[in-house]
């Protein structure tokens, strides 16, 4: 049997689940090169507790930047479901259960 086949998207969301942030940056980047796109939405909110964890300066800037894809990419955002979900980001770095909430908009 030869090795398995290299398969970023699976190795992604497996450093994702181990809290591997550092490695699932590495391969979010080489998934948004081969594909030519970024990550998924809702693979990219998985990130948000990881980097408010591990790296609480960079939240504020990241958490932002995945709001204002959440509403590009939804076309049909309310201002309400913006702001309900800008709350819900606002407190995840304090409450980690709110990433179900943020994501069950998706």
């Amino acid at each position: 049997m030869g090795p398995r086949p290299w398969r970023p998207a699976g190795e992604l969301e497996q450093a994702l689940e181990r809290g591997e942030l550092r490695y699932a940056v590495a391969l979010a980047e080489e998934l948004r090169l081969e594909r030519g796109r970024p990550i998924e939405l809702e693979t990219a909110a998985r990130f948000l507790p990881l980097i408010a964890a591990a790296s609480p300066g960079e939240y504020d800037a990241y958490a932002l930047r995945w709001l204002a894809r959440w509403v590009a990419e939804s076309g049909t955002a309310t201002i309400e479901q913006a702001a309900e979900i800008a709350a819900s980001l606002a407190d995840l770095p304090v409450e980690p259960r709110m990433l179900e909430a943020i994501t069950a908009t998706l």
